[in-house]
Order: C-alpha cells, then structure tokens, then sequence
C-alpha cells in the first residue's frame, strides 16, 4: 500500500479523462488547460528561482525565439527551476521548464536558445498531445507514470524531464529540427546547437550524474549531431562565405570575442581580401590582447579596402599608436612582498583544501546515509492513486503538505550534494573542483614571476594582485563554510526525517469517511505532525540553500579574479572591450576607464558590480560605494544585498568565456 507521492497518480488520471481519443481533437484551449493543472503541481513540486536577472535573460531569449512559432494562440511562459541538473522540458500549452544547472552550462546565449528552441519545438509539434495517439490504450499512460519514480533521495517529486512521457526519439529529433529553424529565424547562430551537444558528451563523460534527467528523455548527444549536421543550416555545402561572415558579425556584436575571431578567420581563408572580416578580425585581436596582431591585421585593411574601409582601419591604427604612446608602465611593486602573499595564498589554499577535504568525505558519508533512510521512508508514503481527491478537503491538504515535504527534502539534497561534489580535492592524483580552479589561478599569478625580464602586461597586472589574492583567499575561507554549512544541513534534515517518519506512520493509520476524506478525528491527530515534519524539512532546506550560497561565493570571487588576469585594464581600448560585454549581457557599461583606475579597483571588481547593480536595482557607482563604505567585497555586497550568488557566478562567467571560448573545441572544421 505504501508507494510513492500521488502527483503521479493525479497527472496519470487527469489525462487519461481530459485527452479524448483521438489525441488530436484536445482543442488548444484543452491543452492550456491541462498545461496550467500540471504547471500547479510542478510549482508545488520545485523551487521556482526568481533571481530577477536569471528571469530577464531567458525572457530575452524566449521573447526573440517566441515571435517566430507558427501557434500564435498558445501563451508561451517559461519558468527557472532551482536544480543543479542540466536539464530543460516542456509540458502543454506553452509551458517550458529550464533548470538552474542548464543555465549554469551554456556557455552563450546562442546555446541556451538552442535548448529553449528544442523545448518550444515540442509544443509546436504537439507531441505530448500525440503520444496517447500512439499508445495502445490508457495502460502507457501507466507506465509513463513509472517514468516519474524518483531517485532514491528524490521520492515524490513529479520527474522534470518530460513530464506527461518520454517523448520518442522521432519527437526528440523533429524538436531539434524545429528548434535550429527556430533559433535561425530568431537571429542566433545555429552552429550553438551542435557545440551545446559537443558539451553535453564531455560532460556525459566527466559527470554524467549531472545530465543524467537530461539523457532519460533525449538521445545521445553525439548521435542527435549526426541528425544536426544534416539539416540546411549546418549543412555546409549550403553555408556560403557571406553566412560566415554574418555569424562572425554576429558573434563580433555579442562580445564572443574568441569565436568572432575564429569565424573571421576562416573567412578570410576563402576570401584574404574581405576589408569587412580584416576589419572584425582586427577589433576582435584587440579585445583578445593581441595588439601587435591587431595592429597588422588593420594595415591589411587599410591596403585592401575601400576609401570607407581604409580611413575606418587608419584611425583605429592611430588609436592603438596612441594607446601604446600613452601606456606608462607604472612604478614596479615590491616584487618581494607579492611573492610573500602569493605563499601565503597558497598556504592558505593548502590548510582549506585539508579541512575541506575531511569535511566532504564525512558529509558524502551522511548523504549515502541520507539516502539509505530515504529509500525506506518512501515506502510508508500512503498510495491515494485510487482515491478521488476532491478540492478543499482534508486530504487534499495531506497531499499537497506532502509535495512541499518532497520538495525540502529534494532541494536540501541537491543543495548540499552540489556543494560537496563540486567542491573538489588538491590531493594528489585526485585534483579537481573548486579548490583545483584556485590552485591554477594561484599557478597562474605565479608564472610571470619567472619571466626575464618581466613582459609589459605582466607588469601591468602587478598592481591588481593584491586585490585578486586577497579574493582567491576569501573562496577558500567560502569553501570551508560551505562544507560546514552543508553538514549542518544534512544532519537537521536527518532530524527532520524523524519528524516525517512519525507523520508518515500516522498518517497510515487514518481512515477515510463515506465522502472519501480523512475522518476529522484522524485529522487532527495528524496536523500537529504534519506541521512539525514540514517546518523541519523547510529549515534544513533553507539551511542548504545557505550552503550552496557560499559555494557559489567562492566562484564568483574566482571568475572575478579570471576576468581581471585578462589584463583587460592595461589600456582604454581593451576595457572598452569589457564595457561592451557587460552592456550586453546586463545593460550596463560599469563605469569609465579613468574612474576605475581613480578608485583602484579591478576590472573583475568592475563587471561584478555591474552584474550586482543589475540584479538588485541600483547602479553601478551605488554597489561600488556601499563596498567602499562597507570594507566588504563586492561578491559580500551582492551577498548582503539578497543576490543569489548562482546568478553572479553564471553572469560572471558569461563574460568571461567571452574571451576564453576555444574555438577550436566549440566549433567543427
């Protein structure tokens, strides 16, 4: 008798009554109808993110994608889940469902529109209408329903990926067709698609835990690229050199620095003389640091262009002259002290990654046990599948205590399995994770200590070091609190799982009356339990939460750190270049070269600020100044501020991979 959450039960029984056969003659307003029902239990089911810059650059998204589907009467909407996975689905009606861990993966917008074009390519082709169409009587629809039995920690919670079935390998392919004419006409580059694939098999490699939704309800990435590679727009035999060089323009606008320079590139294998790709090839070496490439590539077009071209290439020629004219090599710090605080930075590193490590061990040691307890506790979870669940009752409120039960537990597990999964190890042989990313940063700030003599820009970096050791030491001292944080979570969630326990054996021992309901008496046995178990389920879910909120601290201090080893405030051009990525990404230019310099501040600093300013409805000069009045980082002043440091990390490194994008692992050829 005692099975899993009746969700499943619920949604099973909702479109065995409400999908006529056949399937095809649900009207569209059935479809909404049944799409808003199933988006009420998912609600109930997850925790909706509502970071306001996460909701506005999917939207942005979503909006261009959206004005090109042919079903016009379908009110598309799209909601952020707050889940690690990597993962994306669509239910009915012009719902779509991203998680956080997909947004934390793509790597540009171009990719992510892909994955949302794919999502809508489902609902445009009305695949989760059509299925029942294709089963042979209502029994499938049972067991679609076996589809949604959780993971061991997960019990209760209604399966996001794909939740009315497991779309056939015919949808998931006519998805992806659709979604890459979708994301074309919408103005993205199709070519993100397939990297987004080369991205998910690498993953599917290293950790295939993370995708492991994602692969239930789509095929194997490598084999969807094979299907990819042989629609009009990747084909190329179609692809001519003025569609490359479009796409180079386009990644050029979007501040794909290191992809633009690719493309511009190969464009001018096929055409040398093109002034327009010399043109973006020149911009986009300059953003990439490359001035003396830059500075070449310009004169070619001033040799090989036209009167516009040649005067355009001149005077950009004249302002890297002049930038290099005016680039003053400021006074060497004590090159003494900075290797002290480099050791010292190291040292730091060394006594955290010790701490950390016995801290990790010993909470994955509690989560296996976590999860040993969990197996057995979702057996005692009454099966109410035959029972009709009428609207206002008693039992209504029993089920629906039990979903936000679900989704504590699911949240405070995921949370801290995040957390100390990812946290990594600098034990040798077993490197990896967030500690290992500070150790090549540390490395990194290393090297140019051995050069001879020391090159300009390495000099030019010298001044920020302080600043970037000193945020390379604040993620360590993160991490030993995440890892803390996320042991004290799970032992208050072992707790709280004696709270359920005593709710749950309660709970069976209830009759039903005549009308199908819990028997009052029997209710208010209950109640005080079910209370009990709900608040300390909540409590280790926000207890978590807090966990993973420091992990993505340490990241953030990280990526800022990256964006200023990109040496991109040695010059005014460069810098320019930084601007344009954070207008894009977050409609802010920060502030102007001169003020940062004046307020000693780093361009990392900078584009963390306009990432907080951005999130928390203030500008750029306000966050910068509550961090000066305040003494704290600008990572603690979006933290002081509510900002979830999820969407700091995922903007930051947005920006970031602007720059450092390998072409030749992203794109074929």
């Amino acid at each position: 008798m005692i099975r899993r959450l009746i969700p499943i039960a619920l949604t099973v029984a909702l479109l065995s009554t409400a999908i006529p056969a056949p399937a095809l003659a649900l009207s569209t307003s059935g479809e909404i109808q049944l799409g808003k029902q199933a988006d009420a239990d998912i609600v109930q089911g997850n925790v909706v993110e509502n970071d306001p810059l996460l909701n506005k650059w999917v939207a942005s998204i979503t909006d261009k994608l959206w004005t090109q589907v042919a079903r016009k009467d379908v009110p598309y909407n799209i909601k952020i889940l707050d889940d690690s996975s990597v993962n994306a689905f669509s239910t009915l009606g012009g719902y779509i469902y991203a998680d956080e861990g997909l947004l934390d993966f793509v790597q540009s917008d171009d990719e992510l529109a892909g994955v949302l074009g794919h999502e809508t390519g489902h609902i445009e082709r009305r695949h989760a209408v059509t299925l029942q169409a294709k089963a042979q009587g209502i029994s499938l629809l049972f067991a679609i329903a076996s589809l949604f039995s959780p993971l061991v920690y997960r019990f209760g919670q209604i399966a996001e990926a794909g939740l009315m079935a497991k779309l056939s390998r015919v949808d998931e392919l006519q998805a992806d067709q659709y979604g890459l004419l979708l994301m074309s006409r919408a103005g993205y580059d199709p070519e993100a698609m397939v990297t987004f694939m080369q991205h998910l098999g690498t993953l599917d490699k290293d950790r295939p835990d993370l995708i492991s939704k994602y692969l239930e309800d789509h095929p194997e990435p490598d084999k969807r690229v094979q299907h990819l590679l042989g629609y009009p727009q990747l084909d190329p035999s179609k692809i001519t050199t003025e569609d490359l060089l479009a796409a180079a323009v386009h990644d050029f606008d979007t501040t794909r620095y290191s992809i633009a320079r690719f493309k511009f590139e190969k464009v001018l294998k096929t055409q040398p003389d093109n002034a327009q790709a010399l043109l973006g090839l020149g911009q986009s070496e300059l953003a990439l640091g490359l001035v003396n490439k830059s500075e070449q590539t310009l004169a070619e077009a001033a040799q090989k262009g036209n009167t516009q071209t040649r005067a355009t290439a001149l005077n950009r020629i004249a302002a890297l002259r002049e930038m290099e004219r005016r680039r003053t090599v400021l006074l060497q710090p004590n090159l003494g002290s900075l290797r002290t605080q480099l050791e010292e930075a190291n040292s730091t590193l060394s006594r955290a990654a010790t701490e950390v490590t016995s801290r990790s061990q010993a909470g994955s040691d509690q989560s296996k046990s976590m999860q040993n307890r969990l197996q057995g506790l979702s057996y005692e979870i009454p099966d109410f599948s035959r029972v009709e669940i009428h609207r206002g009752s008693r039992l209504e409120t029993v089920v629906k205590d039990l979903e936000t039960m679900a989704r504590s537990v699911d949240s405070a597990l995921d949370h801290t399995h995040t957390v100390l999964t990812n946290i990594g190890s600098l034990e040798r042989n077993k490197e990896g994770g967030v500690l290992k990313d500070s150790a090549d940063i540390l490395h990194e700030l290393q090297a140019p200590f051995a050069q001879s003599p020391m090159t300009a820009d390495s000099i030019a970096l010298l001044p920020s070091y302080p600043h970037m050791l000193s945020d390379i030491n604040a993620s360590s001292s993160d991490l030993i609190r995440a890892a803390d944080a996320s042991r004290a979570a799970l032992a208050m969630t072992d707790v709280a799982l004696g709270d359920l326990d005593a709710f749950l054996k309660q709970l069976n021992r209830v009759q039903l009356d005549v009308f199908g309901d819990i028997n009052q008496v029997d209710y208010n046995l209950i109640v005080p339990l079910m209370k009990k178990a709900n608040d300390s389920l909540n409590a280790a879910a926000v207890a978590a939460s807090q966990s993973n909120q420091l992990y993505n601290m340490a990241r953030s201090r990280q990526l800022q750190t990256r964006i200023t080893m990109l040496g991109l405030g040695t010059s005014p051009q460069r810098y320019a270049t930084l601007q344009k990525a954070l207008d894009m990404r977050v409609g802010s230019t920060g502030i102007d070269y001169s003020s940062m310099l004046h307020q000693g501040l780093t361009p990392g600093a900078v584009a963390a600020a306009a990432i907080v300013a951005a999130d928390t409805n203030a500008t750029t000069g306000e966050v910068l100044q509550e961090a000066a009045a305040s003494h704290r980082s600008i990572v603690d002043v979006a933290n002081n501020r509510g900002m979830h440091a999820q969407a700091l990390e995922i903007f930051l490194g947005l920006v970031y991979l602007d720059y450092t994008d390998d072409p030749q692992k992203e794109l074929r050829g």
